[in-house]
């Protein structure tokens, strides 16, 4: 969504979950973006994914180089980026336009952009089939609208990662409490039930 979140697809009050394992962040990534008009009115605030939680994520994910990641609400793209420094090709979706550019500039920095893709459209209308995990920090009513296109795009054994918010009745196959502001990810992942009926 590394935010993740962020608007649309994103973290709440931010994600999409950029990115040294250490922590630390690039000067790219501690300035604020401009302001900008997105396509439609966002549908979270951006908040960062505290860097402690986005290597949680990606580890539940176990991301590797065969793995393409969509983050949803991507915002400065510090999870598509961290993807990317683990071998995996990473796509981040965001409706600001200017928050694609500073994830733009923090793929840049991070040297992967030839690793990555980020895109000012909206989740909610793009194709997710190509995606082997999918990244996301949305609010929970976001998530219950989410779901239903996941199971339909999403092939089985595809991952999905969440901060701090769940599915609704859909249990996670994991969860794990991060001690970085009472963060929590959970973890899910298409299961052949989940194409019944569709």
């Amino acid at each position: 969504m590394d935010r993740r979140h962020f608007l649309s697809a994103a973290a709440p009050l931010a994600l999409a979950g950029t990115a040294r394992n250490s922590g630390a962040q690039t000067s790219a990534q501690t300035a604020a973006p401009p302001p900008c008009t997105p396509q439609r009115s966002a549908d979270v605030v951006y908040e960062p994914t505290p860097m402690a939680v986005v290597e949680t994520m990606l580890n539940m994910a176990a991301v590797a180089p065969s793995d393409v990641v969509y983050d949803l609400g991507c915002g400065d793209g510090r999870i598509v980026v961290n993807a990317a420094r683990r071998g995996a090709r990473g796509i981040g979706v965001d409706l600001n336009t200017s928050l694609i550019d500073w994830a733009q500039a923090n793929a840049k920095a991070e040297r992967v952009l030839d690793n990555v893709s980020f895109l000012n459209q909206d989740m909610f209308t793009l194709d997710l089939s190509e995606a082997s995990v999918v990244t996301l920090y949305l609010l929970p009513e976001l998530n219950l609208r989410l779901r239903p296109k996941l199971w339909k795009e999403l092939k089985v054994g595809t991952r999905i990662v969440g901060n701090a918010f769940d599915m609704g009745d859909w249990k996670p196959d994991q969860v794990v409490a991060v001690p970085t502001r009472y963060h929590t990810a959970y973890l899910w992942k298409i299961k052949p039930e989940h194409k019944q009926g569709l």
